[in-house]
């Protein structure tokens, strides 16, 4: 075939071969690096020996080496070198290579060598250790943790090789002090350890010793003892001490203190220690020096006086020492005597001896120096007392001249002067020697003498000689005043001067001490006085050239006061005052003398009201009318002179706070063992803190265990069946300014001793809507609630009553079972408690219930506008029925009694009853009932005697129905504001008086009344909801309307004959009707569409007939809490022996208008 090669087969042979090499070209023989030993560890210039094997193939012919990016000259398979001086990892490969192929092995993987650092080397101080003393000897020690067959060492000081190869080494000091390393080296490897690091070996000094001076201190005085203490720092175990004095060594001394006593031990002192362990000396201390020094010099000088001296005079010294102040005691001595006093100043009396007497003294003192040395004496001279002399100026002097008397006594200084008159008066004493008569009187005739007194010792000299003074009075002048001083501003003032002796006398008058005369006359009169006449006045006569005497006695003096006319009215007291205090004013002036006060209220222009003749004028009981400004003015003299009117001053009469007292509960009759608490309000007084007194039967209430006397408002006791009963009053006192309010109006608290049982009645219900049990306490109604068991037997001893947990505990007493149902019938009875504590009653006796299944056939439509009405307004009610009205009458329960006829008083025409004036004896439930003994549903009509009613339905609102509420006023105009209320809660406040509530809900349904806050408020009406879902009557047809669903034509029709019997069979029997007609005085009403509210009433007449059954009831509203009234249920036969139970009494509120059960 042209174009094709042909291939041989050795050709081909090749080819396989060469693609057979080639695809094993990729994995070439891989070289593996190992150690030859011996292993590690490796320390820094160590040799190795590495091998590098390639398992394939045997002719390698060279090997290249990495120490790891390093190549290593070395090119054969086994290799020995050098490991680096640097600690750390290092990475050892190799490959191989070859002439034939393959050429190259692979390069093996890493051998990871570490180099460690060689073992370091330390110098260990072995003994003695730091600090290092100068003769001491050091041993070292070379430590190499790794290993142990290190066999020499080197040593290193100050970085110079050492002669020493031993593993430790001995340095004597201070010459081997110096800086201290070491190394190692054995023959295996490591070879060498590292160097150690510098251990220095320093010289320290021996402790230095110290003398100190315990005590005492620098400066040191004769006869003390010094202590030396030998003080060495450091070490507390010195056994030895040496001590040196001078510098010669004191050898009977070796503590570590010393004494030493002066003067003999003064001297230089030194020492040093000695102790067994190292170091053992201490250097020595420096010296100290111990000298005395000489003690102070006391010095005795004189204070006073200062000479001549006499016997017994009293001398004062001072014992004075420059150095120091503190010094005390001081000794003194007269002559070798010492003297019993210590002080540094001291007064002493002289001997009695006359001469020389010599004083010394010296100080002592707690501290250093101790005491001083004894002064040099100082000397005193003592002389004899000298005898007076006394001499008079005159021997004979009229009354008021004057005469002086010397006492001469030499030397002079020092004396005190001693005067005499008769021997027996002493006139005085004084430092003069001269005394002077300055106004003689005859009293003053007589003989003198004097004697001195020393001022230093009281020692006196001997009396002087007698000299005899004749006295002769001059005559006397009086002075008279009208008025009596003090006088007021504008008044005359007549003084008068009277000598009665003697004859030619002219007078003159002097005001205070000048001696210019005022006036000439005997009679000085000062017209219209003003202050600046006030002062001292008196008089004097004279006669000129007459016989002696020339004038007569000064005489008396009187001071002339001169007061404003304006008199203070003041009150020690406030000025707001309460009824019944008593008040006292005061007309300050400041005079009395024969002054009229008069007293003014209102205007200073009205009589006064009072005239007294003293200047306080008191009010003993306050009343309102006595409050005002009030002023006062004096009056005196004929023609009488009038102060000006006092400052006014207005009282402020309050009439007094009034305290009521109060029970907190609302009863007053108690039973033992009941709490009793009172509180005390101050009427009038709120803006005062009060304490507050309890009084019984107008006795105070303390200081009796039983009755302790009570401070605050209130006051509680646990009532006793023998006491308590009384009257109890209370009133208070102000805190402030402890005004007392007036007593409170007793509060009668009756203590009840008999029995305390509850009396419980019950009502049978035959048409099974609700039953009603009742409950009092027997002579008391108010502040109880109840609490219902029931039993199983009639008796409460046979077992023990189970308490009904639904039962009210309201303040009724009254326990409702609705729907009442068999079930009910059992045995009941209650128990009331009340109070805080609280406090319960015995059971009451027990009371059977039975409850049947039977419902009656009457039914009733009520038109009526509203149940409240004022009193005196005109009510009309009526029965009517839907058949034939024949034979229906009015029946009503007002108070106790059932009445079968109108009410006394009211007109009576067929079956309407109507008064034209309504009293509130009137309210009450009213009814129809037939002849056969048919009932209608009752109505409650409130006859109101208050001004506020509430216009409301009578019948049940059906539900989305518009609900308007009205609040009217008797006598006023009914769209005055009003706040409507609901529950007692404020539901809406209306200016018109009206509230409407658009679509009325069941959450409506509640109590509510109307307020005004000037008017008062309504009582409480009942508004019932009624469901739509109900069947309705209309006000004149009872039909009933039924709905079916065909089914078949068979029942549809036998349904229609049913209900057209149904009907036939309701219209036979007939119906009833109360109308209720009401006109309001000065009043109308739009209430025409109320009556279309009566076919609410049909929920009434839902017909569960069937008898006898314990699920057959009717339903009742669903009530809210409090809906039970709180009147005991009355009782009373009707006709065929039925008992009639009030429906308002004992039924929830809600069923007011619907209900009323009858026994058979």
């Amino acid at each position: 075939m042209a174009g094709h090669t042909d291939v041989s087969p050795l050709g081909l042979l090749l080819v396989l071969s060469l693609c057979s090499y080639s695809g094993r070209a990729a994995d070439l023989p891989t070289a593996t690096v190992s150690v030859v030993p011996p292993q590690g560890p490796y320390y820094p210039g160590d040799k190795i020996t590495l091998r590098c094997d390639i398992a394939e193939y045997g002719s390698w012919e060279t090997y290249d080496w990495h120490r790891n990016t390093d190549g290593i000259p070395d090119k054969g398979s086994q290799i020995t070198t050098s490991l680096p001086n640097r600690v750390g990892a290092y990475q050892f490969t190799c490959e191989g290579h070859r002439r034939n192929k393959p050429q190259n092995s692979q390069r093996s993987a890493s051998l990871s060598l570490s180099v460690q650092a060689p073992p370091t080397a330390t110098v260990v101080v072995v003994q003695p250790q730091s600090p290092f003393y100068p003769g001491e000897r050091i041993t070292l020690r070379c430590d190499i943790a790794e290993y142990s067959d290190w066999h020499e060492y080197v040593w290193y000081k100050d970085n110079q090789i050492s002669r020493e190869n031993s593993e430790t080494i001995i340095i004597s000091l201070p010459d081997g002090a110096g800086q201290y390393t070491c190394g190692g080296h054995r023959r295996d490897r490591p070879t060498n350890s590292q160097r150690s690091d510098p251990v220095t070996i320093s010289v320290s000094a021996p402790p230095t010793a110290t003398v100190v001076v315990v005590q005492p201190q620098s400066p040191f005085y004769p006869e003390e003892r010094v202590t030396l203490s030998c003080d060495i720092a450091e070490y507390s175990d010195w056994h030895e001490y040496v001590w040196y004095k001078d510098n010669n060594q004191i050898s009977s001394v070796n503590s570590e203190t010393i004494i030493i006593s002066l003067p003999d031990g003064a001297g230089q002192y030194t020492c040093e220690g000695h102790r067994r362990d190292r170091p053992i000396n201490s250097q020595h201390s420096g010296p100290v020096t111990i000298s005395d020094t000489a003690l102070p010099t006391a010095t005795v000088s004189v204070v006073s006086p200062q000479g001549p001296y006499y016997p017994g005079d009293e001398i004062t010294f001072s014992c004075d020492i420059v150095e120091h102040r503190d010094w005390y005691p001081y000794y003194w001595k007269r002559g070798l005597n010492y003297i019993d006093k210590y002080s540094r100043t001291i007064s002493t009396a002289l001997p009695d001896q006359t001469g020389q007497h010599q004083y010394t003294c010296e100080g002592s003192r707690s501290s250093r120096p101790q005491k001083s040395q004894r002064s040099a004496p100082r000397s005193v001279m003592v002389t004899a007392m000298p005898v007076p002399t006394l001499k008079l100026s005159m021997d004979t002097v009229y009354t008021e001249e004057a005469v002086t008397l010397t006492c001469d006594i030499q030397p002079s200084n020092g004396w005190r002067y001693v005067w005499t008159l008769n021997d027996l008066r002493l006139l005085g004493e004084s430092d003069t020697n001269t005394y002077t008569i300055d106004r003689a009187i005859v009293s003053d005739q007589g003989q003198y003498k004097c004697y001195g007194r020393r001022t230093s010792s009281k020692r006196q000299t001997g009396y002087s000689n007698t000299a005899y003074l004749t006295v002769q009075a001059l005559p006397t002048a009086t002075l008279t005043v009208v008025p009596q001083s003090p006088v007021f501003t504008g008044e005359t003032v007549a003084m008068t001067c009277v000598i009665e002796s003697h004859w030619g006398w002219t007078y003159k008058w002097y005001k205070g001490s000048s001696r210019v005369p005022v006036s000439g006359r005997k009679i000085f009169i000062i017209t219209s006085v003003a202050e600046s006449d006030e002062g001292q006045y008196w008089c004097q006569g004279e006669r000129r050239g007459g016989p002696t005497p020339t004038t007569s006695q000064s005489s008396n003096r009187i001071t002339l006061d001169v007061t404003e006319s304006k008199p203070k009215l003041v009150l020690n007291q406030k000025t707001s005052l309460l009824t019944g205090d008593s008040v006292t004013l005061k007309c300050e002036l400041g005079v009395r003398s024969g002054l009229v006060f008069y007293w003014y209220r209102g205007t200073q222009t009205s009589d006064p009201v009072a005239q007294t003749d003293g200047d306080s004028y008191s009010i003993r009981s306050v009343r309102v009318s006595d409050g005002g400004q009030y002023w006062c003015r004096a009056g005196r003299g004929d023609p009488v002179y009038y102060t000006q009117y006092s400052n006014q001053m207005l009282l402020t009469v309050t009439e007094r706070p009034k305290a009521v007292a109060t029970l907190r509960s609302n009863w007053t009759v108690f039973f033992s063992g009941e709490t009793v608490s009172l509180k005390c309000h101050i009427m009038g007084g709120e803006h005062s803190t009060w304490s507050y007194s309890w009084s019984c039967n107008g006795h105070q209430i303390r200081g009796h265990r039983t009755y302790p006397y009570k401070s605050s408002q209130e006051y509680s006791f646990i009532v006793s069946p023998s006491s308590h009963s009384g009257n109890y009053t209370c009133k208070g006192e102000s805190q402030s300014d402890w005004e007392k309010s007036d007593e409170s109006t007793p509060v009668t608290i009756v203590v009840f001793n008999g029995e305390h049982k509850c009396l419980s009645d019950c009502t049978i219900f035959i048409w099974s809507i609700a039953s009603c049990l009742s409950c009092e306490v027997e002579k008391s109604s108010a502040g109880w609630i109840f609490d219902w068991f029931k039993m199983s037997s009639y008796k409460p001893e046979d077992n023990s009553p189970q308490k009904l947990l639904d039962s009210s505990r309201g303040a009724g007493g009254s326990y409702t079972l609705s729907p009442a149902a068999l079930r009910h019938t059992g045995v009941y009875v209650c128990r009331a408690e009340r109070g805080q504590p609280a406090y319960q009653t015995e059971f009451s006796q027990p009371q059977p219930l039975l409850v049947t299944g039977v419902s009656p056939n009457a039914s009733v439509i009520i038109h009526s506008n509203w149940t409240q009405i004022f009193t005196y307004e005109p009510l009309s009610l009526s029965c009517e029925a839907r058949g034939n009205s024949t034979g229906r009458r009015l029946r009503w329960i007002t108070g106790w009694t059932e009445q079968r006829r109108c009410p006394s008083g009211w007109t009576e025409a067929g079956s309407t009853c109507s008064t034209s004036s309504a009293s509130s004896f009137d309210s009450g439930v009213y009814w129809c009932q037939s002849e056969s003994g048919e009932q209608s549903n009752p109505v409650n009509i409130t006859v109101h005697d208050g001004n506020v009613i509430l216009e409301s339905p009578v019948h049940p609102v059906t539900e989305g129905d518009p609900l308007t509420l009205r609040c009217r006023y008797r006598r006023q105009p009914s769209n005055i504001s009003a706040d409507f209320h609901k529950d007692g809660t404020l539901l809406h406040t209306s200016s018109t008086g009206e509230m409407t509530i658009p679509a009325i809900s069941k959450s409506h349904q509640a109590l509510y009344k109307c307020s005004n806050p000037e008017r008062g408020e309504s009582p409480e009406s009942w508004i019932t909801v009624m469901r739509t879902t109900r069947g309705s009557y209309s006000g004149s047809s009872t039909s009933m309307v039924a709905v079916g669903v065909v089914v078949g034509l068979v029942i549809a029709f036998a349904l229609v004959i049913l209900l057209v019997l149904l009907y036939r069979k309701r219209k036979s029997r007939g119906s009833f009707t109360l109308k209720l007609d009401h006109q309001p005085q000065q009043q109308s009403t739009n209430q025409s569409s109320v009556q279309g509210q009566g076919t609410n009433q049909s929920s009434v007449q839902s017909t569960n007939q069937s008898s006898g059954s314990d699920s057959v009831y009717m339903p009742l509203q669903t009530k809210n809490a409090d809906v039970y009234d709180t009147i005991t249920p009355v009782y009373m036969p009707l006709q065929r022996g039925w008992c009639l139970h009030i429906p308002h009494i004992c039924l929830e509120k809600s069923a007011f208008p619907h209900y009323m059960g009858v026994l058979l």
